[in-house]
């Protein structure tokens, strides 16, 4: 399996203008959660043994970038529903419909602002 190297990471997300981490909204990670429902099935002739089925499928994330005063992401943000593209390299990206469902500025005297911009899919996600 070949390694690969965060640094050709990047996201494209059209919330509260565009966030675009290759041209200035300084985004430096990301984090994408791919989740399925397992229905338990166990009925009487289950010899001690849970079954379950396969259910609906979900995902969201959160992405992380640093503050920049000319753009700031908003409280308008919030409740935005657009495309995203989280590039794994230069080429591979998932993408899909996600709704902007929170924005999470931080700032510590010791360090850079900061702030938490989570999503989550409304749909299918795909793997380009």
């Amino acid at each position: 399996m070949a390694t690969i190297a965060g640094y050709d990471g990047k996201v494209i997300f059209g919330v509260a203008g565009t966030i675009v981490s290759d041209v200035g909204s300084n985004v430096h990670s990301w984090k994408l959660d791919l989740t399925g429902e397992a229905l338990d099935n166990t009925d009487f002739t289950s010899t001690g043994w849970k079954t379950f089925l396969a259910g609906m499928k979900q995902w969201g994330g959160s992405l992380e970038a640093y503050c920049d005063a000319s753009k700031p992401i908003t409280i308008a943000a919030v409740g935005t529903s657009t495309t995203i593209k989280l590039y794994i390299d230069g080429t591979k990206y998932y993408s899909g419909t996600a709704l902007c469902t929170g924005v999470h500025p931080s700032v510590g005297v010791e360090g850079i602002e900061t702030q938490t911009i989570d999503f989550q899919g409304t749909g299918a996600l795909a793997l380009t």
